[in-house]
C-alpha cells in the first residue's frame, strides 16, 4: 500500500514538474519572440531567432497602393501578419512583418558635445524656505511635484532658471500662477513667494534647465540626419528623460581617459567648443534611443567614412563584431564580442551584451567607459548598432542597441 501511494506521488510530482516546465517553457519564448520584424524587399526573407519557432502567414500581404512608413521610418512596400508555432506545433504571438526598402548609413564614432535645453524649467525637488524673521515654510510643497516642468509664470514664457529667478523677484509677495506641465498635461497652480530678505524671494524648488555633454555620433543619413548615443539624456538627480525643447551638436576633444575597473566606471575626459563655428548641427529630439537632429555641413565634411548597409536584428549573431570610437583623438575600430542577443521588444536599447576583447582598447580603457555611448557596432560589414550601457561589476562588458530601433528616429 505505501509503495502504491509512493508511486502515484512521484507519478504526481513528475506530471506537475512536465507540466510547470512547459509552461515556463511557452512563456519564455513567447516573451522572446519580437513583435516586429522589419525585411529587405530586395532579398529573401530568412528569419532565424534562434528559437524553436516556426511561422505561417495569417493575413494576406498590404497592396502595394497602401505603401506607408513604419516606426523604423522605413519605407513600407508590404506587411505581413504571421503566426509563430513553438515547435510547429503550439500556436503562440503574432510578428508583424514589413518590407522594407534597403537603405544605407555612415557610422562615424567621432566624439560630441551635447548642449540640451529642456523644455521649460525642470523641477527636481521642492523644499522648506526660510523668510527674513526666521519662519519656516513649505510654499511650494504638494503643489508643485518632482518632474514638472515650469512653462510659464503669469503667462509669461519661462525656459531659464535665470527667466524664473527675475520673475518671481517680480512679483514679490503676490501671488503667482505657474503654468506646469505634469505627464504631458498641461496645468495651472498658484504659489505665494516668501520673502528672504533684500528683496529677494523664493517658493522652495530646485530647478533644472538644461544639460551637457560628452558622448559619440553613431551614424549620419544620406540626407544629414543624425543619431547619436543609443539612449536618451536623463536627470542626474531624478534619472527620468530630459524634456527637450532644442540643443546644439559642438565639436569635442577629447584628451584624457580615466580607466575603468569593476565597481568603477571611467569616463573619457575631454572639452566642448561652444563656440559658434564648433557648431555640428541642431538637436530636434531626446529620446530613450538616442538624441537625433540635423547635421551641417561641418560635420558631414568630418565623417568620410563609407556608408554600410544596415543589419537588422535577425541579422545579429553571437560572435566577433568591431566598435568604432575615439579614446585618444583619433577614430580606429576595435574588436569586441557579441555575447547574448535578445530579440524580444522588452529592452528598448538592450537589445545586445557585448564584451570588449581587444587588447589595445582595453589597456587604454579599461573596457566600455562613459563617453563611448553611442559607438557604432559593425559586424560582417554591416551596421547593427551602438553601444549603450557598461556593467557597472565588469567594465569589459555592457549593453548594446539595435540600429534599427535607433532608426525609429
Amino acid at each position: 500500500m505505501r509503495l502504491k501511494k509512493y508511486r502515484k506521488t512521484l507519478i504526481g510530482l513528475f506530471i506537475f514538474g512536465i507540466f510547470f516546465t512547459g509552461i515556463y517553457s511557452y512563456k519564455y519564448l513567447n516573451d522572446n519572440i519580437p513583435d516586429e520584424i522589419n525585411v529587405y524587399s530586395t532579398e529573401d526573407a530568412k528569419i532565424n531567432l534562434h528559437f524553436p519557432v516556426s511561422f505561417e502567414i495569417k493575413a494576406e500581404s498590404v497592396e502595394a497602393s497602401s505603401k506607408s512608413n513604419n516606426s523604423s521610418g522605413h519605407f513600407i512596400s508590404e506587411k505581413y501578419n504571421l503566426q509563430t508555432k513553438i515547435f510547429g506545433l503550439i500556436p503562440a504571438k503574432t510578428v508583424e512583418v514589413n518590407v522594407i526598402d534597403k537603405t544605407q548609413i555612415m557610422p562615424c564614432g567621432i566624439p560630441i558635445g551635447i548642449y540640451l535645453q529642456t523644455n521649460g524649467v525642470m523641477i527636481i525637488g521642492t523644499g522648506k524656505v526660510t523668510d527674513s524673521n526666521g519662519n519656516v515654510s513649505y510654499p511650494a510643497e504638494n503643489i508643485i511635484l518632482e518632474n514638472d516642468y515650469i512653462f510659464s509664470l503669469n503667462d509669461i514664457e519661462v525656459n531659464t532658471k535665470s527667466q524664473l529667478t527675475f520673475l518671481i523677484n517680480k512679483y514679490g509677495s503676490k501671488d503667482i500662477i505657474l503654468g506646469i506641465r505634469r505627464n504631458g498635461n498641461e496645468i495651472k497652480v498658484k504659489v505665494t513667494p516668501v520673502c528672504v530678505g533684500n528683496n529677494e524671494y523664493k517658493i522652495g524648488i530646485w530647478v533644472r534647465d538644461d544639460s551637457q555633454g560628452i558622448g559619440t555620433l553613431t551614424f549620419i543619413t544620406k540626407d544629414g540626419k543624425f543619431g547619436a548615443l543609443g539612449h536618451g539624456i536623463s536627470d542626474v538627480d531624478t534619472g527620468k528623460l530630459l524634456g527637450s525643447i532644442n540643443g546644439i551638436l559642438y565639436k569635442a576633444d577629447i584628451w584624457g581617459i580615466k580607466k575603468g575597473k569593476n565597481g568603477s566606471p571611467g569616463g573619457l575626459l575631454g572639452s566642448i567648443s561652444y563656440e559658434k563655428n564648433k557648431e555640428y548641427g541642431t538637436i530636434n529630439s531626446n529620446t530613450n534611443h538616442g538624441i537625433f537632429g540635423q547635421a551641417n555641413e561641418m560635420l558631414i565634411n568630418e565623417c568620410t567614412f563609407e556608408y554600410m548597409d544596415i543589419g537588422l536584428k535577425q541579422d545579429v549573431k553571437k560572435g566577433k563584431a568591431i566598435i568604432r570610437c575615439t579614446v585618444d583623438g583619433t577614430i580606429k575600430d576595435y574588436e569586441i564580442e557579441i555575447i547574448k542577443v535578445d530579440y524580444s521588444n522588452s529592452h528598448k536599447n538592450k537589445g545586445m551584451v557585448i564584451e570588449i576583447t581587444d587588447e589595445e582598447l582595453l589597456d587604454k580603457t579599461g573596457g566600455i567607459v562613459q563617453g563611448m555611448s553611442g559607438s557604432p557596432i559593425v559586424q560582417n560589414g554591416k551596421i547593427i548598432g551602438a553601444v549603450t550601457h557598461v556593467f557597472i561589476n565588469n567594465s569589459t562588458k555592457g549593453y548594446g542597441i539595435f540600429i534599427e530601433n535607433m532608426l525609429k528616429h
